[in-house]
């Protein structure tokens, strides 16, 4: 059995976040092993629907501290299934709870 390499729990968060299905497709090609190239993310992002739009922004200031999203955007604008899967990338960018646990 190979032993699954441990990630830091900020890429874990943000990977997560990027991942969601309604713009998985479009940020894949953006997600490293270790890294995010936000340039693309924000550039691939200028044409997603608002909700798109805003997981990468929320991406982008998890990773970089950009303290660019205000809380009342992610109440507003994000629907619940978005606005879960942040709070989820949230807890794992703190360490709460490994990606396994969140699978489960």
């Amino acid at each position: 059995m190979q032993e699954q390499q441990k990630v830091a729990p900020e890429y874990a968060g943000v990977r997560h976040i990027l991942t969601a299905p309604q713009i998985a497709r479009r940020t894949a090609p953006y997600i490293g092993e270790a890294d995010f190239d936000f340039v693309g993310l924000y550039r691939e992002a200028a044409s997603m629907s608002g909700g798109g739009e805003l997981l990468v922004r929320i991406a982008g200031d998890i990773w970089n501290a950009e303290w660019e999203v205000g809380l009342s955007e992610l109440v507003r604008r994000l629907d619940r299934a978005n606005f879960e899967r942040v709070l989820d990338g949230l807890q794992l960018a703190r360490g709460s709870f490994a990606t396994d646990e969140l699978a489960a």
